[in-house]
């Protein structure tokens, strides 16, 4: 038997395996894909520079040559108001950069150094389905050739993405009717970008009812996707002509993409944010997008899904001294990662209301408020230097609303002055 069975080799499924392994735990992952595969999500927070250096894997990204990402970067759809907010910058002293970088490499060199660390990773075995019993956990796999196997551990970790088969088999996720939004996405390689310290700068330009992100990448190529309101199609579906058009509108990425090439499918994601109601139980664990996902505008997903992995392979170890492995050795786990959850989703939905937007893209430096957000940016959440004024940094955007302190942007302000996002 197992310590753990992991469902899913993606970044969550894969801190968590590495670090049970390292504390001299058997982990077994299960990964139904054949790594390296296709993924969305390249942009990631600096906090996550000490997680790699604590899992051992930082010298192989380094060599993975991926772009360095030194601040985010906001802009309005016409161009004329960017506001960049530089992580060195930021109330925390800490990593100043991150990584702009391809999943399809970023993802494999994590599950490589889950199983040089002495975890067991099978790709190509699907999990077709599980059982929890007062023994541990059971999951029915079908392996590459077809075969079904039956694979036991003590406790069983449900890193399996958006699809989330242990929360979707108990009823557990919950829609976030507030960003019921959908997101259409492609690469493209020859887009203009930003030189020298600048190059690997997230840029997040503001739409009518959304946001574009532009995500350069090493050599050439850059992410481009939007995230915006079922309402927006009227319609329509977000195909590669509804794409192209919503690109031709947006003056600043017009001029930037002007001579670039499409180079991969246009893809669709729609109904993403949710948070699942438990996180754990008697014998089971949800990490990373298994648990909760919320909309991408500030980059968090990885971030918060291999922090995800660090605490609840924590709590796994500790709960496998005890002959059962109950839920509530997994509390500790579940209320820091709600509250952590909370506080982005929170500062996500008030993005998307004009006044927020206004007071982000016009910051002040008083009580050092923009420094706050610059080191809520890079992932520092749940720290009382920032929560305090990141609460003030949002009356002052609520009072904008209504009162119009900073200037209005161009193209954000909805009829009588709407939240825009909301579905």
């Amino acid at each position: 038997m197992y310590d753990a069975i992991v469902i899913g080799g993606g970044p969550a499924g894969s801190t968590t395996a590495a670090r049970l392994a390292q504390a001299g735990r058997r982990a077994l992952v299960l990964e139904k894909e054949r790594f390296p595969r296709f993924h969305i999500g390249e942009s990631l927070l600096p906090c996550s520079l000490p997680l790699f250096e604590q899992l051992g894997v930082m010298p192989a990204l380094r060599e993975a040559g991926f772009l360095t990402k030194n601040a985010a970067e906001f802009v309005t759809g016409d161009g004329s108001v960017v506001r960049r907010y530089p992580f060195a910058e930021g109330i925390v002293p800490g990593p100043g950069s991150a990584f702009e970088v391809d999943r399809s490499i970023f993802d494999r060199v994590l599950l490589d150094n889950a199983r040089a660390r002495g975890a067991e990773v099978r790709e190509g075995w699907e999990v077709r389905s599980f059982e929890i019993g007062d023994g541990g956990a059971s999951v029915l796999t079908r392996n590459p050739g077809g075969h079904e196997e039956r694979i036991s551990a003590r406790v069983l970790v449900d890193a399996s993405g958006q699809r989330s088969l242990v929360a979707g088999s108990y009823g557990l996720r919950e829609m976030d009717a507030d960003l019921k939004n959908f997101a259409v996405f492609s690469h493209y390689d020859g887009a203009a970008r930003s030189s020298g310290d600048r190059e690997g700068d997230i840029t997040v330009v503001l739409a009518p009812h959304g946001w574009w992100w532009v995500i350069p990448l090493a050599g050439v190529r850059t992410s481009l996707g939007l995230v915006a309101p079922k309402h927006v199609l009227d319609g329509r579906r977000p195909d590669e002509d509804w794409f192209n058009e919503s690109i031709d509108s947006t003056p600043y990425l017009a001029e930037r993409f002007a001579n670039a090439e499409r180079v991969a499918p246009v893809r669709t994601i729609s109904d993403y944010s949710y948070v699942s109601r438990r996180f754990a139980g008697d014998g089971w664990v949800l990490v990373g997008d298994a648990a909760a996902f919320i909309d991408p505008v500030f980059s968090t997903g990885v971030y918060l899904g291999m922090l995800g992995g660090f605490r609840a392979s924590a709590a796994i170890h500790r709960a496998l001294g005890g002959r059962i492995v109950r839920r509530r050795a997994f509390w500790g786990y579940e209320r820091w990662m709600r509250r952590a959850i909370e506080r982005y989703r929170q500062f996500v939905k008030g993005f998307y209301t004009p006044g927020f937007a206004e007071v982000l893209m016009h910051p002040s430096d008083r009580l050092q408020l923009r420094q706050a957000v610059t080191s809520l940016l890079a992932g520092y959440v749940g720290r009382f230097d920032v929560e305090w004024r990141i609460r003030i940094f949002e009356a002052i955007a609520r009072a904008n609303q209504k009162l119009g302190l900073t200037p209005r942007l161009p193209g954000r302000e909805g009829p009588g002055g709407s939240t825009l996002g909301a579905s």
